[in-house]
Parts: structure tokens; sequence; C-alpha cells
């Protein structure tokens, strides 16, 4: 994953960059714990994985989202 403060690039990141990461990251914390139902963690994986698009597409990261 990139720095907090640049993209892929090294441009700085725009509030909103930030907080399309920011949303990535917390979805892919939530998405891997064990101690949710079923249902969310699987809802929480799929809005991960369309975050990670965004992400990724903006070149904000470089990773894959590492879910089933």
């Amino acid at each position: 994953m990139t720095n907090e403060a640049t993209d892929l690039l090294g441009n700085a990141l725009s509030a909103d960059e930030r907080e399309l990461v920011d949303i990535y990251t917390r979805l892919k914390a939530l998405s891997g714990r064990d101690d949710l139902p079923p249902v969310a963690t699987a809802n929480a994986k799929q809005a991960m994985v369309l975050m990670w698009n965004a992400c990724n597409d903006l070149a904000l990261i470089c990773e894959e989202p590492g879910c089933d």
C-alpha cells in the first residue's frame, strides 16, 4: 500500500482520496474479523473489494484485497 500522504505516482492525496483509502482500510480490517456473523463478513468483504477497485483504479494503493 502507498504511504498515507501520496499516491503511487508520488502525488499528494486529496482529502477525498485519503477518505477512500481510509474506508478501504477500515473495511479490510472489518472483513478480517472472526467474531461477526457470516452474512456481515461476506458483505464487508464485498464492500472492501468495491473500494479496492476505486482505490486501485486511482493508483492510491497497490495490493490485492486478499479475501476469498
